[in-house]
């Protein structure tokens, strides 16, 4: 090449792009390397939806990437977020149980302004779903197509002078105990002052190839992409939602049911005229088709008029999942110049951008890390 980057990037996710963005904002030179296609996982594949992620110490990164996504918009004309938000609807057929879930986010989370719906004031609410259920009604959810934040910060990136190199695979380069900057898959070699990991589910061998460093592990996803008649006003989901960032309890509750069929939880979002159903929460990946069927047929449960959907696609990533269901940011122990910004499971595109912004923040020198999310912290 011809000039060094002061800092390589390894990922082409919604950490990745929004790093190479905050830095190159303050004059850094950043190149960054993918290996496929800017959001070509789970931060281009995913519900399509800015949401609360139901934990305190994520909750800040949340609001904070909401501002950022606010701001962005000033600065993409083909990017958008609502004004407010769309409202999260927990479905459950047990009104008891909605009554105890609205309660406890009251406590948890008043912010969220939870609300019981009966069965009636749901019907109102969103007309399309099955009758039967109640819901709890949360502040929060907005509809964004799925790719939209990562492709706009990837933009972002360039017009401030980023590098973004794709096709190309690479891993840190080490020197007695420094990052030098990259090997790449071609065979050469990029120098950099700091190097940052943010590869998602395949970040842990790139911190630490010897293998002792793996708290992040592939859970893998899949969607489907819908045009319904009536898109849905609200974001829907089952009222499971805290098993969706504990994957041990997902697979025990997978195991335990009666068909064997692997575990998924009906959710759906709609934006610009394309509604995204989901999704899986699977240790392997699976067969998409079958998994598409899976899909269809146990959201007929929810909403009735998805017999008459437009399929348009099937789309499959591996999410980031850490072992507690928290990012991973901040300096490598024990390597000068390495960094890692990975692990967000289901919040990636919720969290992504507050995160990028701390990690930015430690690769020059500035602001602090909550210990419970540093990267060098054991669980």
């Amino acid at each position: 090449m011809s000039r060094s980057p002061d800092i390589a990037i390894i990922g082409g996710g919604i950490i990745g792009c929004a790093a190479a963005a905050f830095l190159t904002e303050r004059g850094a030179s950043v190149t960054l390397l993918e290996r496929t296609a800017i959001g070509a996982g789970a931060s281009g594949r995913n519900l399509g939806v800015i949401q609360h992620p139901f934990d305190p110490l994520l909750a800040p990164l949340y609001h904070d990437s909401l501002d950022r996504y606010r701001r962005l918009v000033d600065d993409a004309s083909d990017f958008s977020v609502p004004v407010e938000p769309a409202g999260l609807l927990l479905l459950n057929r047990e009104a008891d149980a909605v009554r105890r879930q609205a309660a406890h986010f009251m406590t948890a989370t008043p912010e969220l302004e939870p609300a019981f719906l009966d069965e009636s004031s749901l019907a109102d609410a969103e007309p399309a779903l099955a009758p039967g259920f109640s819901a709890c009604w949360l502040a929060t959810g907005y509809p964004i197509p799925p790719d939209s934040a990562t492709a706009a910060y990837a933009a972002l990136a360039v017009r401030n002078g980023a590098t973004l190199r794709i096709g190309l695979s690479a891993e840190p380069w080490i020197d007695a105990g420094r990052v030098r900057g990259l090997r790449l898959s071609d065979g050469a070699t990029l120098t950099a002052n700091a190097v940052l990991v943010a590869a998602g589910p395949w970040s842990p061998p790139l911190v630490d190839s010897a293998g002792s460093w793996r708290p992040i592990h592939p859970t893998w996803g899949v969607t489907v992409q819908l045009r319904l008649s009536e898109p849905l006003r609200h974001v829907i989901e089952e009222d499971e939602v805290d098993s969706v960032n504990r994957p041990a309890a997902a697979t025990a509750r997978a195991a335990s049911q009666a068909d064997g069929e692997p575990q998924s939880l009906f959710s759906m979002a709609s934006a610009d005229g394309i509604s995204t159903l989901g999704s899986t929460f699977l240790p392997s990946e699976p067969d998409p088709t079958a998994i598409t069927r899976l899909l269809l047929s146990r959201a007929l449960r929810f909403l009735p008029s998805i017999t008459a959907a437009e399929v348009l696609q099937t789309r499959m990533c591996a999410r980031p999942q850490s072992n507690d269901g928290r990012p991973f940011i901040g300096p490598v122990h024990g390597v000068e110049g390495l960094f890692v910004c990975a692990g967000h499971g289901p919040w990636g595109i919720s969290t992504g951008p507050a995160s990028a912004a701390l990690v930015a923040d430690a690769i020059i020198g500035q602001g602090t890390i909550p210990s419970e999310l540093l990267a060098s912290r054991r669980i």
